[in-house]
């Protein structure tokens, strides 16, 4: 019961977990919904990950990149209730009404980012949306998923490149207006 007390209590050491995830709650949620599409699982995804990270805290050995650590926790964790996920099959008639809902509301080019956005595989998202969405620079991306700059570069501008070639053939799928 002392260790688990310690966390919560300041030290000369630095600063408590408790502290250090207050800060980073709203992100990690924005990010988990990103992934999971669906406000429970988001939120259950950041409670697991923040579980996670607690059970694992005492192994960080530099606070100052408690918040990269936490996100790689959170992606993680994130792709796995994916894959849980995928192995489930629902038949949800009501998400295809909801998507005939959208469809009046946005316009066809919002339609079309998001179908492409839809089609990447999970790192391309993260990749985008951490870099443009939360503003994470190449070298905070590259401590996240544990690669170098270089490597982190070239997939962002593989991704853009691919995104962009999708989006261009958008008068293709839908006809010319």
């Amino acid at each position: 019961m002392k260790i688990l007390k310690s966390w919560f209590k300041p030290s000369a050491s630095g600063p408590t977990f408790e502290s250090l995830i207050k800060n980073e709650q709203e992100k990690l949620y924005k990010i988990a919904f990103a992934y999971v599409k669906n406000e429970q699982d988001a939120l259950d995804v950041v409670q697991e990950a923040i579980i996670n990270g607690y059970k694992a805290f005492p192994k960080l050995e530099n606070p100052q990149y408690f918040s990269t650590w936490m996100t790689r926790i959170l992606i993680n964790t994130a792709i796995n209730e994916l894959r849980r996920k995928k192995k489930i099959t629902f038949l949800d008639i009501e998400k295809h009404h909801e998507q005939s809902v959208k469809e009046s509301y946005l316009s066809i080019h919002k339609l079309d980012l998001a179908e492409v956005l839809e089609r990447l595989k999970p790192e391309q998202r993260s990749l985008l949306m951490m870099r443009f969405t939360y503003g994470y620079s190449i070298k905070e991306l590259a401590q996240i998923f544990d690669k170098p700059e270089g490597t982190i570069k070239s997939q962002l501008h593989r991704t853009l490149a691919q995104v962009k070639a999708e989006l261009e053939e958008g008068g293709e799928k839908y006809g010319e207006a």
